[in-house]
């Protein structure tokens, strides 16, 4: 096209257009390399003078900063308005607090980006398009008190700009006036006598005639031979011209081709150059990071992606660019449009254009998925609860390793086996229909049942929840089974009972009797409850009689009588020999408790045959009521009811006595 265009122009216009061309480009360069020196010096001596300035007034502000005193340092920071470039100076003792502050009130406030507040701290000072930004350091014996953080219009030199600018165009003017005139007598001189030359190729050109141009003489001259060139020209042109057609053509169809495939591509598309700028991008790059696709041609492909390591990806994307490494399928945390993404980046060198396609997925969704499988698969392997997974026909899918411990048996001898053939040695497992039921009802069962160690050949006790999954799409079914191992509780709960229960009788014992009033005692109450000291009759005469074991058939019998003769929330203990006491809670009439009383005594007065022999006991009862408002101690209640019953046995035996008679009304 530039030889074409160049064609189109006459011989004079290609004689003194380079000319002028030349002439107006080398004024320009020489002119611009002297304005910018120049401009450049000025700059410069504006820092410097201003620089001199600000650590003058800096050493007057010394004293002022040491002494914390903001109204000396403003009077000091006046003298910048002798300057009246300078817009303002604002003394900073850190970086956010301002100490002191001068303004020129003619000129309004201006305030630095943040990048050019970086620069101008490592710098010393930048220039912005209108104005310089300095910072000075306060120093005072070699220690910084604060920095001047100053700000000085640019207008004055603007205007040195613009007289430098008005300059030049007058020389370039007078420079281009001269050029005219020289190239005028060289067109006196030179192209005249090729004008009919000159017209005929425009006639040519302008209306496509396809002839070529006649010669008129057979000289040999310039002119000849150029018509010569020009017929040669000509057709050489039609030949070019129809193959660019032809050839952009098929570029054209296969550019669209390649624009809808790439377009489709659900992957996200990027071609980068060797600088890390991005040439081409498709249109899912737009569901990925927050530019549209126009906007992300030219921006550096780091930054458009935006990764939370944003160095240790800038390292490698440059290995990358330099084909000295590739990205295969590597993961990269990034800040995209939904929040922190992960993408898996591919990339392939093109060698002919020397550029870089990348290929980005996002698989946040996925790569979350995965971590919380995993997660989810460490849990259930190490989760110190045995789990058991079931399908819907009861054939184990699933355990872990605390349930092969559990059951003490490999996993391989575990999977794809029925449940029942796993536990054949389980005598308190609950039935199938009993679970099934509550699945269905509920979803979910909890209970106790016994499991059958086959390795430690010991039976252990198991708190069992059992739950069904079903699936929302498929519907089928899955039982989950956690079982915890309860050994040690029931142990704690055997070795409890066994502390707080009589061996012979199976009563609770002391011990239980005072955790038991200890508890009732310390609550707030509006109850009355009943202490009854029961003491046998005679049972000394059936242990000397009929010896220890017949007595201590006796002391059983009269427990259970004891038991039979109280309400279901009153309780019997045994304290030593044929000693008992009966808690009555809570107490509504006295004469519900003498109506116990008596029936304790008419049960414990019955005949009991052992062995053939009648035998004869009695009970003698003592009463202490504790009221509510009673603090009386659980040592002195049981005194009390103690002494109760010595006053029933010495009135005659077999009687209650009641140690603090109560009012017959309904508590």
């Amino acid at each position: 096209m530039s030889k074409n265009w160049m064609n189109s122009l006459s011989l004079s216009q290609r004689l003194y257009l380079p000319l002028v061309f030349f002439v107006v480009v080398l004024f320009l360069v020489f002119q611009t390399l002297g304005s910018y020196k120049y401009i450049e010096s000025e700059k410069q001596n504006l820092v410097n003078r201003i620089n001199i300035l600000a650590t003058g007034i800096g050493t007057n502000l010394t004293a002022a900063i040491q002494f914390d005193d903001p109204l000396t340092a403003n009077e000091i920071l006046s003298a910048f308005c002798a300057d009246p470039m300078i817009t303002s100076v604002s003394v900073m003792r850190d970086a956010k607090m301002v100490f002191a502050k001068y303004q020129n009130q003619k000129q309004p406030s201006v305030m630095p980006t943040e990048s050019e507040k970086e620069i101008a701290e490592r710098k010393g000072y930048i220039f912005s398009h209108n104005h310089l930004f300095m910072v000075v350091p306060v120093v005072f014996e070699e220690e910084e008190l604060a920095r001047l953080k100053v700000v000085v219009s640019l207008a004055a030199l603007e205007e040195i700009k613009t007289s430098q600018l008005e300059v030049s165009m007058y020389l370039l003017a007078a420079l281009v006036l001269l050029s005219f005139f020289v190239i005028h007598r060289l067109r006196h001189w030179m192209i005249s006598p090729i004008r009919q030359l000159n017209d005929a190729m425009i006639n040519v050109i302008h209306f496509n005639q396809t002839d070529t141009i006649k010669q008129t003489s057979d000289a040999k001259d310039e002119i000849n031979a150029l018509i010569d060139c020009f017929n040669t020209m000509i057709v050489k042109l039609n030949q070019r011209e129809s193959k660019i057609k032809h050839t952009i053509s098929q570029l054209e169809n296969e550019k669209a081709f390649a624009d809808d495939v790439i377009s489709t591509v659900q992957h996200a598309l990027v071609v980068v150059d060797r600088n890390g700028r991005i040439i081409l991008a498709n249109e899912s790059c737009a569901s990925l990071f927050p530019y549209s696709v126009p906007a992300m041609k030219s921006r550096n492909f780091c930054k458009v992606i935006n990764p939370i390591e944003f160095e240790a990806f800038e390292q490698k994307l440059q290995l990358v660019l330099e084909e000295r490494a590739q990205f295969n399928h590597e993961l990269i945390k990034a800040e995209g449009v939904k929040g922190t993404s992960i993408y898996q980046v591919v990339s392939q060198p093109l060698p002919h254009k020397q550029q870089i396609l990348f290929a980005l997925e996002d698989v946040t969704e996925k790569s979350q998925a995965e971590r919380q499988q995993q997660l989810a698969a460490k849990i259930f392997e190490n989760s110190n609860e045995a789990i058991l997974l079931l399908d819907n026909c009861g054939h184990i899918e699933m355990v872990n390793r605390a349930f092969c411990r559990l059951i003490g048996l490999k996993r391989a001898n575990v999977i794809g086996k029925y449940y029942r053939s796993v536990l054949t040695e389980t005598d308190s497992l609950p039935m199938k229909k009993e679970i099934l039921m509550a699945l269905s009802l509920h979803q979910q069962w909890q209970g106790e049942c016994a499991i059958y160690n086959q390795q430690r050949q010991v039976s252990i006790p198991l708190q069992l929840k059992v739950s069904q999954i079903i699936d929302s799409e498929t519907r089928d079914s899955q039982i989950v089974v956690l079982a915890s191992d309860i050994s040690s509780v029931k142990e704690a709960q055997r070795l409890a009972h066994i502390a707080q229960h009589d061996t012979l009788t199976h009563l609770p014992n002391r011990e239980f009797l005072h955790r038991y009033l200890i508890e009732k005692l310390s609550m707030p109450r509006l109850e009355t409850m009943a202490v009854l000291f029961i003491d046998l009759d005679g049972f000394k005469f059936v242990n000397d009689s009929y010896g220890h074991e017949i007595g201590d058939q006796v002391l059983q019998i009269v427990a259970k009588k004891l038991m039979m003769s109280v309400r279901q929330n009153d309780i019997v203990t045994r304290l030593a020999g044929d000693e008992f006491v009966a808690v009555l809670n809570p107490v509504k009439t006295r004469e519900s408790i003498l109506n116990i009383g008596n029936r304790i005594i008419n049960n414990i007065s019955q005949p009991i045959n052992i062995k053939g022999h009648m035998i004869h006991v009695g009970a003698s009862i003592g009463c202490y009521y504790i009221e509510s408002n009673d603090v009386t101690g659980i040592d002195s209640v049981l005194h009390c009811a103690d002494m109760a019953m010595y006053q029933s046995k010495m009135q005659g035996k077999g009687r209650i006595t009641e140690f603090n008679r109560i009012d017959n009304f309904e508590f």
